[in-house]
């Protein structure tokens, strides 16, 4: 598999593909709407070695979702000053030296997308390359036009690594392709690693394993663990607006020495300084600082360690109180039987709020709505337990494989 670029389903690319694929037409899409992602990412590294710049779409997206955004404008190639490569190495130098600019949007988890621009720079800031990386195998699970996306591509293609696309695959097609493969790293959202209970059988194969994009907990970890035995396990912050800033092998982050000037803590909220962002119309700073709307608890401010803890925007206000939904969320999902589970506010007259909740149950398993009650009654305060249980098949999730919160 060393020369291969990427697993598709029943379709297989090679690096030699993807070389003449991207040598092969003077032009390229500004805008591209595809589901194949072998033409996604050919267009992407098109489009970087010839120093062009472009704005990544989602393939099921509606063009009056995105601001600035001309639909008309969306699979219509454009012409290039194509330069030819003989080698992946050229391909390879050529795009970590582009000048490129590339739009982003946010994942809209709580609200209307944002649009973020970034270089390549920014983008490659966390890859690591060298002999070491050579034979790892990477198990695809992330949404390819979004921040986490692209730093799996770009830390797979400087390594000329194999991609396994896995991402909306079922349970048991996740697992086929770990095994037949012989999957080494897989990376992917707290709900995917979920989404993959029952424990039912482990795979040494995979080397590291890492999760972003949303709160994880100790018990998740302990899981992923059991299935991965051989596995390093590392817990990524990252953000559209920052791309990757550290990792952790637990639950708390550290804040390099040499940046900790770079970050600030007001009311429990994370700021960044704008000189780790992209560019965006919709930033707002406070003294060259962003607000990430990330609130954080200090494990020691001394050596700049904390624990992230929730969104602002996703706290939930029940009669004065303000709830975590993920603090709920995480003591459901601590329950035997269950897969998942989804907390979210509903307005009410009274409290300006009731908690519901929606909860997926591993199949075989016969918890009620009682069950759940006396459960949450010994680890959560009485305002944090949902008036509102339903059982579901499947939670929805946003095109990033988050929770979607309603």
């Amino acid at each position: 598999m060393k020369d291969i670029f990427l697993i598709d389903g029943n379709r297989v690319f090679t690096y030699a593909d993807l070389l003449t694929e991207v040598n092969r037409e003077p032009s390229y899409f500004p805008l591209f709407k595809t589901n194949d992602l072998f033409a996604y990412f050919s267009n992407l590294v098109k489009a970087l070695i010839n120093n062009a710049s472009l704005t990544l779409l989602d393939s099921d997206l509606n063009p009056q979702e995105l601001e600035g955004v001309d639909e008309h404008l969306i699979n219509r190639p454009f012409p290039l000053s194509l330069k030819t490569f003989e080698s992946m190495e050229d391909l390879v130098s050529a795009l970590c030296v582009s000048a490129s600019h590339i739009v982003i949007f946010t994942s809209g988890t709580t609200g209307q997308p944002k649009r973020v621009e970034h270089t390549v720079s920014t983008l490659t800031r966390a890859v690591r390359v060298g002999e070491w990386h050579a034979d790892d195998r990477w198990a695809y699970a992330y949404n390819p036009t979004h921040m986490a996306g692209l730093q799996v591509f770009f830390q797979a293609f400087e390594n000329k690594n194999t991609l396994v696309n896995v991402f909306h695959l079922s349970r048991s097609e996740v697992y086929r392709c770990i095994e037949k493969y012989s999957i080494t790293h897989l990376s992917a959202t707290p709900t995917f690693y979920r989404l993959l209970l029952p424990y039912e059988k482990a795979y040494p194969s995979v080397r590291r394993v890492t999760l972003g994009g949303e709160k994880s907990d100790q018990s998740l970890y302990g899981t992923i663990h059991m299935i991965f035995p051989s596995a390093k396990i590392n817990n990524v912050y990252a953000s559209t607006e920052a791309g990757t800033l550290f990792a952790s092998r637990g639950d708390s982050f550290q804040i390099p020495e040499a940046f900790r000037d770079k970050f600030r803590v007001e009311d429990g909220e994370l700021l960044i300084h704008r000189s780790l962002l992209g560019e965006s119309d919709s930033f707002l700073f406070d003294s060259d600082y962003y607000h990430s709307g990330d609130m954080i608890e200090w494990v020691d401010a001394e050596k700049g360690i904390f624990r992230f803890k929730s969104r602002k925007n996703e706290l939930i206000n029940v009669g004065g109180y303000k709830v975590n939904p993920g603090e709920v969320e995480a003591a459901i999902n601590s329950m035997e039987g269950v897969c998942q589970s989804l907390v979210y506010g509903r307005p009410n007259s009274v409290l300006g709020n009731i908690l519901c909740a929606e909860v997926q149950l591993e199949g075989g398993t016969s918890l009620n709505e009682l069950d759940i009650r006396r459960y949450l009654q010994t680890c959560l305060q009485d305002f944090k337990i949902p008036r509102r249980i339903k059982f579901v098949e499947t939670i929805s999730l946003t095109r990033t494989g988050k929770l979607k919160r309603l």
